[in-house]
């Protein structure tokens, strides 16, 4: 059932429906999806698909999907099973087994059974609900083009742009690593398993993605109340996407962010959120808005982490050498140009010191 619809002229068009609309056998988790585009707007072929954080709903998270529908892109809240944080259902249940959170996330995604701490069944999963969503929106709005997206019983997951905030982020993340994705988005969050020894993100955030690294990106608070920054750091490591450098802090630095991938805010929340440091780069009631109070502070920032592509090979100066910073591949090096030798073990960044450079030298990357 229809819930909302904007009719304005030059606004976003936005419903909110049940899941069970779209699949009666679905009876659990039953808060409404959000869906919303711009037909004013020439509609780029992408889904950006958001999965909200623990206990959270869809409805919680309209600024960031209505900001992307302005862009172009269709975009979709969805409601999946998460009333449970899946690390603290870890810690509880299974403290020592090192893939308990990957497999929890992968029975969440495809309802296939795999803790025994979790009962989500093929119809309550994040794929079945993913699926009948896109197949009712084509059906209710058959001009719109929801249908893109999928392919008689299949997600085209190659045009969805994955994102989620805290349990939703491993949720996107988990999907990225296992789907080739279009690009994917992590606000806040990780898996952090306390039964290492020292404690360390689980094995899955070690794994080759089928979605290529150049395509993630992760932006976190530093004061988060919830997650330690420096542990999330160590996370983003797991995952490589600090292949391409240190966090940069986006309000102290150039609109650019350096073409990083791992991007930090020190902001204050909303007052109405105050002290919502986990939530400040994407909960609605705690992202700050410009004076306007209709804008968001962190608009720049998401339209970066939605469009940034970045060069496969960058080297930039720093006070005593310089940084190269690469994709996946292999980085070769020449004097001449002419001849050129592989360096295997140099992972991205390497940071060179200006006493152990050569007069001249050059570098280029071959990908796999």
């Amino acid at each position: 059932m229809l819930l909302l619809a904007s009719t304005a002229s030059g606004a976003p068009q936005e419903a909110l429906f049940r899941p069970s609309v779209t699949d009666p056998a679905i009876t659990q988790f039953n808060e409404r999806h959000y869906a919303v585009l711009d037909p004013a707007v020439t509609a780029r072929g992408r889904l950006v698909l958001f999965l909200p954080g623990t206990g959270a709903t869809p409805f919680l998270y309209r600024e960031f999907p209505k900001n992307a529908a302005t862009l172009g892109f269709h975009a979709l809240g969805l409601m999946y099973p998460n009333d449970s944080a899946i690390n603290v259902l870890c810690q509880q249940f299974a403290p020592s087994d090192p893939d308990a959170a990957g497999n929890a996330r992968l029975e969440v995604i495809d309802g296939s059974d795999r803790v025994s701490f979790l009962a989500v069944n093929s119809t309550n999963s994040i794929q079945n609900r993913l699926l009948k969503a896109l197949q009712y929106l084509h059906s209710t709005y058959p001009l719109q083009g929801w249908g893109q997206y999928f392919s008689g019983s299949s997600v085209r997951w190659d045009k969805l742009i994955v994102c989620g905030h805290s349990q939703g982020s491993g949720m996107a993340a988990m999907l990225a690593k296992t789907r080739v994705t279009n690009r994917c988005i992590i606000f806040t969050g990780m898996d952090w398993w306390t039964g290492g020894t020292p404690p360390r993100p689980y094995n899955w955030m070690f794994t080759p993605p089928q979605t290529p690294v150049d395509r993630w990106y992760s932006f976190a608070h530093e004061r988060d109340q919830f997650l330690d920054f420096a542990e999330m750091q160590t996370a983003a490591a797991a995952l490589d996407v600090s292949r391409y450098g240190a966090p940069v802090q986006v309000e102290s630095s150039s609109p650019d962010y350096g073409s990083r991938h791992f991007l930090s805010t020190n902001l204050e929340p909303s007052p109405a959120q105050s002290g919502s440091y986990h939530g400040c780069p994407v909960v609605d009631a705690a992202t700050p808005m410009q004076s306007d109070g209709m804008t968001p502070v962190l608009k720049p920032v998401w339209d970066y982490l939605l469009f940034n592509n970045p060069q496969p090979l960058t080297i930039e100066g720093t006070t005593d050498g310089i940084s190269i910073i690469f994709s996946p591949g292999t980085l070769e090096q020449s004097d001449d140009l002419t001849r050129w030798t592989p360096q295997p073990a140099a992972n991205s960044p390497l940071v060179l010191p200006r006493s152990t450079l050569p007069f001249r030298s050059f570098y280029r990357l071959r990908t796999p």
